[in-house]
């Protein structure tokens, strides 16, 4: 009696684990788009299993099988992939962080695809990894001029290098979808702010290893310092897939500048943000930067980016969200906040760009 009871637990948890993953999925943006509710075809997404499964597809993981979806996973700081169309986009990379971060669940290693790599700016945590993944994929790497000279130090092939300034009249074109760099500006968060913060903060919590310290250096040498990512050396990216599904990327939490309203001037908005919360810290501070953005690049889908920390160290303390989305959403309740954890997939149908008649 016990055997069969067992089996018959087997049977519906195999019932139900299966029923979930089969599951269609629901664009985020169909919550306030009433276009997607007058077509049936667009309202719901396939059954598809990188809408679902947390492996990266440049892990190993499956991909959208439909040219229409583009599947969106965070991946820690400011690390995304992008999987659309067959290709795959990195934004940062930032993988191997140590001991002293939370667990990926994966390794730099472990990233066997990739099309583009797009670095926002030459920081350790945002290109350690770059060049490691970039010669092992073959993918092309974008930074600024200080970012590709440091790839250059790491036997990166010059085939595999594109350099951008960012200042206007740059377009990358790829197979299935174009990337404008715009020149940003890193953030400067108030100094006494952050230096009681992170004194308050280690006063509390075990303070690294000297193993976890070696391993640190090790990391950051694979990044630079130089002052001159502050104002010459931060990218945002502006991607645009081929069917007019348009996405702002930003890793790091400054003041906009001249060049990112330029741009966006001549656009209406776009579909998905994803940009870095500023290191403020005080929720006040934090959410008046998020707004900066907001009101700017007039996005659908806000995804927040930069929120997680290390355990211990420079900036141990992960960055609150629900108090920006609140503030996002008082300002404009139309806008759809999404934040999901380490490779969690979220699912776009951009077939309702070409709807629109936003389609190249």
């Amino acid at each position: 009696m016990m055997r069969i009871t067992v089996c018959l637990l087997a049977i519906i948890r195999a019932f139900v684990g299966s029923a979930a993953t089969a599951q269609p999925f629901v664009d985020p943006r169909s919550e306030t788009d009433a276009a997607f509710h007058m077509d049936k075809g667009l309202e719901t997404g396939s059954h598809d299993p990188a809408c679902y499964d947390t492996k990266l597809v440049s892990t190993g993981g499956p991909a959208p099988h439909s040219p229409s979806t583009l599947a969106v996973r965070w991946v820690g700081v400011s690390n995304f992939e992008l999987a659309y169309e067959g290709k795959i986009i990195l934004l940062d990379a930032y993988i191997d962080r140590g001991s002293n971060f939370p667990p990926l669940g994966f390794a730099a290693a472990d990233m066997k695809k990739a099309d583009v790599i797009l670095i926002g700016h030459a920081h350790f945590d945002h290109m350690s990894d770059a060049a490691s993944i970039g010669i092992r994929t073959g993918a092309i790497v974008v930074g600024a001029p200080i970012t590709t000279e440091k790839l250059r130090t790491q036997s990166v092939p010059e085939s595999q290098i594109r350099t951008v300034t960012g200042r206007g009249g740059e377009k990358l074109q790829f197979n299935g979808f174009t990337v404008e760099p715009i020149l940003a500006l890193h953030g400067e968060p108030d100094k006494h702010i952050t230096e009681v913060m992170e004194k308050a903060v280690n006063s509390l919590v075990p303070q690294p290893t000297p193993a976890q310290r070696a391993e640190e250096k090790a990391i950051e040498e694979r990044g630079t310092s130089d002052p001159r990512v502050i104002t010459e050396g931060t990218i945002a990216y502006l991607i645009t897939l081929d069917d007019g599904f348009r996405i702002i990327y930003r890793d790091s939490g400054g003041r906009i500048t001249d060049y990112e309203k330029a741009a966006m001037a001549k656009l209406p908005g776009v579909d998905l943000a994803l940009v870095a919360v500023s290191a403020d810290y005080l929720n006040r501070l934090t959410e008046q930067q998020a707004l900066e953005y907001m009101r700017l690049y007039r996005p659908e889908v806000y995804m927040p980016a930069h929120h997680d920390a290390a355990y211990s160290g420079h900036t141990p303390l992960w960055r609150a969200t629900e108090p920006i989305f609140q503030a996002l959403k008082d300002a404009n309740p139309r806008l759809i906040t999404v934040s999901r954890e380490y490779r969690e997939p979220v699912c776009f149908d951009t077939r309702i760009n070409i709807a629109r008649g936003q389609g190249h």
